[in-house]
């Protein structure tokens, strides 16, 4: 078929084809972009988790070496290797990671908000779709990167170090999260090699590449907490002490809306998952208990600031002694209310998309189900276009899509006018009224109106016009126009005129997105 001759017809068709192709698949990378961006948020924070599990690990290697340094001194060495070498490789990485950010963004050698943009409601990266950074950065020449080959060195090094911590034997007890940077080998039949640098960041997509670190931080967490978990588990392996124990209540929320579970996980700082624990609030009423965690959840049925006292009861694995640890917390249940913020104005305009956010605190955009009194609302996620047909006020309600069989409990209301859109400007091809030079004038080939200082983007269609044309020592001479473009007994009145000569333009009707005819003020030019 690449012999045969195609018409000009079909090789348009054809371009039009590869065109509407390239259009989809950027869409499809769009989405695939945000998605990245997103994953990349939920890395982070399950980092901020991890951190403070790793802290609270260290702080147990503190108490214990207080109760008994000489039995706790040699793993307690062990542990403070892995946290400085832990905390060598996040710091190369971050910094690796932050100049990627920041050569896909402002370019100004650090990293802060300019880097980022907000789109969907999700932070992404300036040029996050760029695919020529990392290979920049990490992978050339022929994937062999200085800073590249040092990460990768960094890597081999961290994973020998701290598997060099931990016995033979009990190896196998012990997770690396940190994948090992070797070579993969070339897949059959491809006749391609890569190496570790080329796979992982070559044309790669820089969100891709700066989610992938986010994820080798978390790798670097993640196999820190598991050594140093075997390292504390190994002073002594058939009891653990408690010394200067103090209860903790960790809420999932403290603020909670009526009809809501409020929930909490009650625990100790250092805990002994193999104790059952007891633990009751005040009054007698018992915790149920997970793996060493107590799970409490009670249902909010009134609003106000509500108490939560109890203690636990910790047996002593040697003398069977109980001893009491009281805890204490609060929460405060509040009354639903809805959010709507309006997106462009404070008002709703006549015959146009007026987008509004409806948000309400506690409840998942997805579980919202918000009316208007007049005109139509429509839309998901939080994000709705509101449409509206004559002036006046109308309200926004908000309920709660879990009882909207029921009718809806209620969230909020909130109150908008409604207003036309204001009127336009008559113009002459764009041109401001006054003294304008001849020959611009000339140029044009009729009338625009002109909506100025709108945050909406409208347009209105001139529908008739009357020209008045003014020349010294002449009599005045009158055109009438239908449609927005001069006639020709309007060109040549205005292709004879002259310096000095005056323009008036009147009876200017124009149609805007509402359907409503305005007649829209004279406006005047002088030719200079």
């Amino acid at each position: 078929m690449a012999s045969v001759k195609l018409s000009p017809r079909q090789k348009m068709i054809n371009m039009m084809y590869l065109v509407l192709t390239a259009m989809l698949a950027l869409n499809v990378s769009a989405e695939i972009l945000k998605a990245f961006a997103m994953i990349n948020k939920s890395l982070e924070d399950t980092n901020l988790t991890i951190d403070q599990k790793n802290a609270a690990l260290y702080t147990a290697f503190e108490e214990k070496m207080k109760d008994e340094p000489g039995k706790t001194k040699a793993a307690y060495d062990k542990a403070m290797t892995v946290k400085r070498e832990s905390k060598e490789l996040l710091d190369f990485v971050k910094k690796v990671k932050e100049k990627l950010i920041d050569e896909g963004g402002n370019k100004n050698g650090k990293l802060d908000e300019p880097d980022f943009k907000i789109e969907g409601g999700v932070r992404r990266i300036l040029d996050d779709g760029n695919i020529d950074i990392s290979s920049t950065l990490l992978v050339n020449p022929d994937g062999k990167s200085k800073l590249g080959l040092e990460m990768k060195d960094k890597f081999s090094d961290f994973r020998k170090k701290l598997i060099a911590l931990i016995p033979q034997v009990d190896r196998d007890k012990v997770k690396i999260h940190l994948d090992d940077p070797i070579d993969p080998s070339p897949s059959k039949g491809s006749g391609v090699k890569k190496n570790w640098l080329q796979s992982n960041f070559g044309e790669m997509p820089l969100s891709g590449v700066v989610t992938l670190f986010t994820k080798y931080e978390s790798d670097i967490r993640n196999t820190e907490s598991e050594v140093v978990t075997y390292l504390l588990g190994s002073i002594d392996a058939a009891s653990f002490k408690f010394d200067q124990v103090e209860a903790k209540v960790i809420a999932k929320s403290n603020y909670v809306l009526t009809g809501q579970d409020f929930e909490a996980d009650v625990m100790l700082v250092a805990y002994d998952s193999r104790q059952n624990l007891d633990i009751r609030l005040d009054g007698g009423a018992v915790i149920p208990v997970e793996n060493g965690l107590g799970k409490y959840k009670a249902r909010a049925t009134s609003e106000g600031e509500k108490k939560l006292n109890g203690y636990i009861l910790v047996k002593n694995p040697g003398t069977g002694e109980e001893t009491k640890y009281p805890f204490t917390t609060s929460y405060t249940v509040a009354r639903p209310a809805a959010v709507v913020s309006p997106d462009k104005m404070n008002v709703f305009y006549i015959g146009v998309d007026n987008p509004v956010s409806i948000s309400a605190p506690g409840v998942k955009p997805a579980d919202l189900t918000p009316s208007i009194t007049k005109g139509t609302l429509t839309g998901s996620g939080g994000k709705y276009v509101v449409r509206v047909m004559e002036p006046g006020k109308v309200n926004v309600d908000v309920r709660s899509k879990s009882e909207a069989g029921k009718g809806g409990s209620m969230l909020g209301s909130s109150e908008f006018r409604v207003k036309y859109v204001p009127d336009p400007i008559a113009t002459v091809g764009g041109l401001p009224a006054g003294s304008v030079a001849s020959t611009k004038f000339k140029a044009q080939g009729g009338m625009i109106a002109l909506l100025k200082d709108f945050d909406f983007d409208l347009r209105f269609e001139i529908r008739s016009f009357r020209l008045i044309y003014l020349a010294p020592r002449k009599d005045a001479q009158v055109v009438s126009v239908s449609g927005p473009v001069f006639t020709q007994a309007a060109q040549n009145i205005i292709r004879n005129a002259k310096p000095g000569d005056r323009f008036i333009f009147d009876e200017v009707k124009a149609v805007g997105p509402d359907k409503v005819t305005r007649t829209l003020p004279a406006v005047t030019y002088g030719l200079n």
